[in-house]
């Protein structure tokens, strides 16, 4: 027994359905309805195939999104913990040197001024170890760095 286009189509449909739970029309019934049904879900499957894939796509980008910022996050820290080490260094020397307000009063003028300096040089060195909010990864720093190391050129090609 050959099948013509339509009776598989109707047979294709009609297994659709039972899989989909949509209700089997009887072969008596006309088929056209179940045409115009199968047609509509088909493109009601494919619309939501397609929400579902953007969804997915979006997902996938957040979490690389997220990915690259939990690496800065954790650059950071690193830096904030060898930029600790440096700070605790900085500060046993103060201390293995006693310096403090007080004990710079007994010195003569040209003493004070090299403890002064020395002191500055070393609240320099402490300010250049901290780590503020506004501190940028090591990874960004670099970067930024070759960016502005590059040379310029105008329109023309020339520097």
């Amino acid at each position: 027994m050959t099948m013509t286009f339509l009776s598989k189509l109707f047979v294709m449909s009609s297994a659709l359905a039972v899989i989909s739970g949509a209700p089997v029309y009887a072969q008596t019934a006309a088929k056209a309805p179940v045409q115009v049904d199968s047609k509509a879900r088909m493109t009601q499957l494919e619309a939501d195939l397609h929400q579902q894939t953007t969804i997915a796509q979006n997902a996938r980008q957040e979490v690389e999104r997220l990915r690259a910022e939990l690496a800065l996050k954790d650059e950071l820290i690193a830096l904030g913990v060898q930029r600790n080490a440096e700070l605790y260094a900085i500060a046993s020397e103060i201390a293995d040197k006693g310096l403090s307000k007080r004990s710079l009063e007994p010195f003569v003028q040209a003493s004070r001024v090299k403890m002064e300096n020395l002191k500055q040089s070393y609240e320099d060195r402490l300010r250049a170890a901290r780590v503020y909010d506004t501190t940028l990864a090591p990874s960004v720093q670099a970067r930024m760095e070759q960016d502005l190391a590059k040379p310029k050129t105008d329109g023309a090609g020339t520097q």
